[in-house]
Protein backbone atom coordinates (compact mmCIF):
# COMPACT_ATOMS: atom_id res chain seq x y z
CA UNK A 1 0.00 0.00 0.00
CA UNK A 2 1.59 3.56 -0.79
CA UNK A 3 2.38 5.60 2.18
CA UNK A 4 1.24 8.95 1.89
CA UNK A 5 3.86 11.80 4.12
CA UNK A 6 1.04 14.25 4.93
CA UNK A 7 3.80 16.85 5.80
CA UNK A 8 4.99 17.37 2.55
CA UNK A 9 1.21 16.44 0.67
CA UNK A 10 -0.57 19.87 -0.22
CA UNK A 11 -3.85 18.54 -1.14
CA UNK A 12 -3.35 19.51 -4.66
CA UNK A 13 -5.03 16.30 -5.42
CA UNK A 14 -3.41 14.71 -8.85
CA UNK A 15 -2.95 11.50 -7.28
CA UNK A 16 -6.91 10.95 -6.42
CA UNK A 17 -7.12 12.26 -9.72
CA UNK A 18 -5.16 9.13 -12.09
CA UNK A 19 -5.74 6.69 -8.89
CA UNK A 20 -8.07 4.16 -11.69
CA UNK A 21 -9.46 2.16 -8.89
CA UNK A 22 -10.16 5.26 -6.69
CA UNK A 23 -7.92 4.25 -3.42
CA UNK A 24 -7.25 7.52 -2.86
CA UNK A 25 -9.23 10.23 -1.36
CA UNK A 26 -8.68 13.49 0.14
CA UNK A 27 -9.78 14.09 3.53
CA UNK A 28 -8.82 17.62 5.05
CA UNK A 29 -6.99 18.92 2.50
CA UNK A 30 -4.82 15.67 2.69
CA UNK A 31 -4.78 12.85 0.86
CA UNK A 32 -5.30 9.35 2.13
CA UNK A 33 -5.52 5.69 1.06
CA UNK A 34 -9.10 5.17 1.93
CA UNK A 35 -9.70 1.80 0.00
CA UNK A 36 -6.54 -0.13 0.14
CA UNK A 37 -7.85 -3.10 -0.59
CA UNK A 38 -8.95 -1.92 -4.31
CA UNK A 39 -4.90 -0.67 -4.49
CA UNK A 40 -3.36 -1.97 -7.48
CA UNK A 41 0.29 -1.19 -6.39
CA UNK A 42 0.74 0.58 -9.98
CA UNK A 43 2.32 3.71 -8.85
CA UNK A 44 0.63 5.91 -11.07
CA UNK A 45 0.24 8.05 -7.72
CA UNK A 46 3.71 8.32 -6.76
CA UNK A 47 4.50 9.20 -10.71
CA UNK A 48 2.65 12.35 -10.42
CA UNK A 49 2.95 13.89 -6.97
CA UNK A 50 4.77 17.38 -7.16
CA UNK A 51 5.74 16.80 -3.60
CA UNK A 52 7.13 13.60 -3.56
CA UNK A 53 5.13 12.59 -0.66
CA UNK A 54 4.11 9.31 -2.02
CA UNK A 55 6.13 6.18 -1.85
CA UNK A 56 5.68 2.95 -2.53
CA UNK A 57 7.24 0.10 -0.29
CA UNK A 58 8.73 -3.28 -1.11
CA UNK A 59 8.89 -6.33 -0.33
CA UNK A 60 11.64 -8.25 -1.39
CA UNK A 61 10.99 -11.97 -2.00
CA UNK A 62 14.04 -14.99 -2.95
CA UNK A 63 12.04 -17.61 -4.71
CA UNK A 64 14.37 -20.90 -4.71
CA UNK A 65 14.26 -23.15 -7.72
CA UNK A 66 12.94 -26.70 -7.00
CA UNK A 67 15.41 -28.62 -9.05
Amino acid sequence: MPIINIVKCDGCGLCVRVCPTKALELRDQKALVAHPEVCDYIGLCEAVCPKHAISRPFEIVIVQNKD
